[in-house]
């Protein structure tokens, strides 16, 4: 097996994975200036979080999903759960095995809950793979094999799962993964053999010969199977995901610092906007129903203030109230 990716596309913003290792800064330390640094500080380590993974994660949610749109929020949600949840992940050394659950967790869901699934599996997906470009004539064993791969990798045991997401989801060599795992470089190397060979008799099972075939010699050949990520998504995921940190932590307004403006309604970027906007509804609400108590306690001041100037109104109004209450009673 190569230990570099093999295929790579002249895209200066393609591989965000290598720009982010090549800091200093592991996924550990990144995700404690996320939870412990300033404004400004915090921002950028999740931005640097989002840049690193997000090919990885863009990757497991355009394969699981068949709707550009429904991965973008499949990818949003994932880094906003992340955000939320950053100070309760164990083993902070290997966030992309956390992420890679999450997010393919979040597909599936997404497309069990889509009501335009068998439609959208009957035409496959419109999107291909910017890192990962098969020629044509392995095009429908790539489409076949896509709804299948993330199930079957979710089903390895950790021990091979991890390897497989940290070298053939997000392009690291077998040296950078023996570090980051304490392992020998052979243990990498003897791991990936065997995930490979399961995820082969796997697929074979399934009734994909051609597809594990397929995969196993796109493997050996050091394919990455990431996504490139829009910038202006890591921009809004980024922003949303502040606000989330700063909401659950009671921290300084996200709109002092400078992150870039979010260009996606809240009624339609995502559930935690569409939170925001239904609180603020409801806000409103409240203070109608508030104005209108005021108004009805006003109007009815001004009518008994009338009333009380007139003896024979009030009698007669004191004598209506006395049978509306009988009547109530019996």
């Amino acid at each position: 097996m190569a230990t570099a990716p093999s295929r790579r596309l002249d895209d200066p913003h393609l591989d965000y994975g290598a720009a982010a290792r090549a800091d200093e800064a592991g996924d550990e330390e990144l995700l404690l200036q996320f939870l412990e640094g300033d404004a400004e500080g915090s921002a950028d380590a999740f931005r640097s979080l989002v840049c690193r993974h997000g090919p990885m994660v863009m990757g497991v949610c355009r394969h699981v999903l068949h709707q550009e749109h429904d991965a973008e929020d499949a990818f949003q949600a994932t880094f906003l759960t992340l955000s939320r949840k950053a100070s309760t992940i164990r083993d902070r050394r290997v966030l992309a095995a956390w992420l890679y659950e999450v997010a393919y967790r979040i597909a599936v869901r997404a497309r069990a809950g889509s009501v335009r699934r068998r439609q959208q599996e009957k035409e496959g997906m419109a999107m291909t793979a910017t890192t990962f470009r098969p020629d044509q004539e392995n095009q429908a064993a790539w489409n076949e094999l896509r709804p299948v791969l993330h199930d079957e990798i979710n089903r390895l045991p950790e021990k091979y799962r991890v390897p497989v997401i940290l070298s053939y989801l997000e392009g690291r060599t077998n040296e950078e993964v023996a570090t980051l795992l304490d392992w020998p470089v052979g243990t990498v190397k003897g791991r990936l053999s065997r995930a490979r060979d399961m995820l082969r008799s796997r697929l074979v099972r399934r009734g994909l010969a051609l597809s594990a075939a397929f995969l196993c010699t796109s493997l050996s050949q050091g394919v990455i199977f990431a996504e490139v990520v829009p910038e202006s998504l890591v921009d809004s995921t980024v922003r949303r995901g502040m606000r989330a940190r700063w909401d659950a932590s009671g921290g300084p307004d996200p709109d002092s610092t400078d992150l870039p403006q979010d260009p996606i309604s809240p009624l339609q970027a995502g559930p935690d906007s569409r939170l925001a906007a239904k609180k603020l509804i409801r806000r409103f609400a409240d203070s109608r129903a508030v104005f209108a108590l005021a108004l009805i306690l006003a109007v009815g001041s001004l009518v008994a203030a009338f009333i009380a100037t007139d003896p024979v109104l009030s009698m007669r109004m004191q004598m209506k109230v006395q049978r509306f209450w009988t009547r109530l009673c019996h």
